[in-house]
């Protein structure tokens, strides 16, 4: 299995339940999430203390006029990567009705999650399928942005 990477800076100020990035999978391969590291940043700035939440949701549709991300090899002998990793898009993908997973964290600090072994965190094959990365319950102050980096193996 490859393993790949790739990350994404929130729009300033973003607003409650609104998506950032997706990870879509294709018609024939699906993937395995390893690992969600999240953080804030505020410019120049110290970040207003503040706690945040970033809500994974699965979805069932791509977004509109995606712009894809740059997505990184961890072994450079590796194949290009099937998945797409979207961050910004016209309409946002199709979401669930409730968050698969949901990352609390304060925005002077972060969070690290691994999902390695017996802990799966599986994307299916099929272009219906795929994670969405949603701010949720606090909008960002001015000039804040959710950092967001993320690891998968397919």
């Amino acid at each position: 299995m490859g393993r790949y990477s790739a990350y994404v800076e929130s729009s300033a100020a973003i607003a409650v339940d609104t998506a950032f990035a997706w990870l879509m999978a294709p018609a024939g391969s699906g993937a395995k999430l390893r690992r969600v590291t999240v953080g804030c940043v505020a410019g120049a700035a110290v970040p207003t203390s503040q706690q945040l939440v970033v809500g994974i949701n699965r979805v069932s549709t791509a977004g509109t006029t995606p712009v894809a991300g740059t997505i990184g090899k961890l072994d450079p002998n590796i194949a290009t990567a099937a998945m797409s990793f979207d961050t910004a898009f016209t309409g946002a993908p199709t979401l669930a009705g409730s968050d698969q997973f949901r990352i609390p964290f304060n925005s002077q600090s972060g969070a690290d999650l691994p999902w390695e072994g017996v802990e799966e965190f599986i994307i299916a094959a099929g272009t219906t399928n795929g994670l969405a990365f949603v701010n949720r319950d606090n909008a960002l102050p001015p000039s804040h942005k959710i950092v967001l980096t993320i690891e998968w193996e397919e």
